[in-house]
């Protein structure tokens, strides 16, 4: 989803006017499921699908019907028809879509309004801090709130985005944490503090895509990125040396950062997505990055290293007052026990332990070979 947001934000600072259609609702048996988007620029090219085939025409029309006259309106899409071996359909569903416009920010002396919304949107995703946005689709009342209002929320910040009425934000931000909680978009009806204005709303949840930070970027750096990519991960590549990390060594790599690993690894966003795999040349800088990360968010932290040079690693924590609580967080040695002895077949282990944390695996880590003898040695001060 992320990625349609930078379009709609391409297309904002391109001086073009586009239209965002969201499936907000659905019953039965549907194409794609709710949350999903198409951009419909004002030339009519579609980036993204709700569903394709003659409901996804109909949707486009009504898009550049938005665009035309500058209001949200719904297209329901009605697939409930008896299905045929003439019919262009295979599902028998029924899907309310929301679409919306979005205009670029007009020249001086009058115009649209810009959408600053897109932009409080990406900057929740490089927090990469689950979030949610809320979209009002509309009101029975006579309030100034109106269909295509907007508003960011997140646990840690709160509303982003509209300084509206604490009375309309703050029951929207109670039904926001709820969708956050509950993990998954859906509509959901908001009465307000008056008693009488109730909101119909499509609570959108905003997750970060899965990331790997891989701090060091050498011979296991090039497989395990690769391998990442193919997985779906966002992949930001760290090291000190520019003639390691750049990009013809990783051309799929979504950032390559080259400067202090230490200081670099210390100002990363990181959230409950993000990965972390150190694979430096050396356990001094394994050690120092670990300490900037082991008290973070992070999904997972994975090291490289023997059992000697991981114990090592451990008690350097220890006796800089890390408790024995997040050391155990800590994947090391890192990967699953496959046997693996090449770079590529150690970045295949390495992948398989992210899988496993993932998806609540069984297969056996090699850190769970040294964790429980050197874990209760940690835990009764004799290391």
């Amino acid at each position: 989803m992320k990625e349609l947001y930078q379009q709609v934000d391409n297309f904002l600072r391109q001086g073009t006017s586009v239209a965002l259609a969201t499936i907000v609702e659905s019953k039965g048996s549907t194409p794609r499921e709710v949350g999903a988007k198409m951009i419909i620029q004002e030339l009519g090219q579609i980036l993204g699908t709700v569903g394709g085939g003659c409901g996804e025409n109909q949707v486009w029309q009504d898009a550049l019907r938005v665009l035309q006259e500058g209001h949200p309106r719904f297209s329901c899409v009605d697939l409930t028809g008896e299905i045929n071996e003439n019919t262009a359909t295979n599902c028998g569903g029924i899907m309310d879509i929301f679409i919306d416009s979005f205009r670029p920010k007009a020249p001086a002396g009058g115009g649209t309004v810009p959408e600053e919304i897109v932009r409080v949107v990406l900057d929740a995703y490089e927090r990469r801090e689950p979030a949610v946005l809320a979209i009002v689709l509309g009101s029975n009342g006579t309030g100034a709130i109106g269909a295509g209002c907007k508003v960011v929320i997140t646990e840690s910040q709160g509303v982003l985005g509209w300084p509206g009425d604490p009375s309309i934000t703050e029951p929207l931000a109670r039904a926001a944490l709820s969708v956050l909680k509950a993990g998954r978009s859906r509509r959901i009806k908001v009465a307000l503090a008056d008693g009488v204005t109730t909101l119909d709303v499509f609570f959108e949840l905003l997750i970060p895509p899965a990331e790997m930070v891989i701090v060091g970027a050498g011979h296991i750096a090039r497989p395990l990125c690769q391998i990442a990519k193919v997985m779906g991960f966002e992949v930001t590549v760290i090291d000190d040396r520019a003639n390691f990390a750049n990009k013809s060594r990783f051309p799929e790599a979504d950032r390559i950062i080259v400067g202090n690993i230490e200081e670099t690894v210390g100002k990363l966003p990181i959230g409950p997505s993000t990965h972390i795999v150190l694979v430096t040349r050396g356990h001094q800088m394994d050690q120092a990055s670990l300490l900037r990360v082991i008290g973070s968010r992070a999904a997972y932290i994975g090291m490289i290293g023997s059992k000697r040079r991981v114990g090592a690693v451990f008690i350097y924590l220890k006796e800089h007052g890390i408790s024995p609580e997040l050391i155990k967080k800590v994947y090391a040695p890192i990967g699953i026990d496959i046997g693996a002895e090449t770079p590529d077949e150690i970045a295949v282990a390495i992948m398989a332990e992210v899988i496993k944390l993932r998806r609540q695996g069984r297969a056996v880590s090699l850190s769970e070979g040294r964790k429980r003898p050197f874990q209760d040695r940690l835990e009764s001060n004799s290391v």
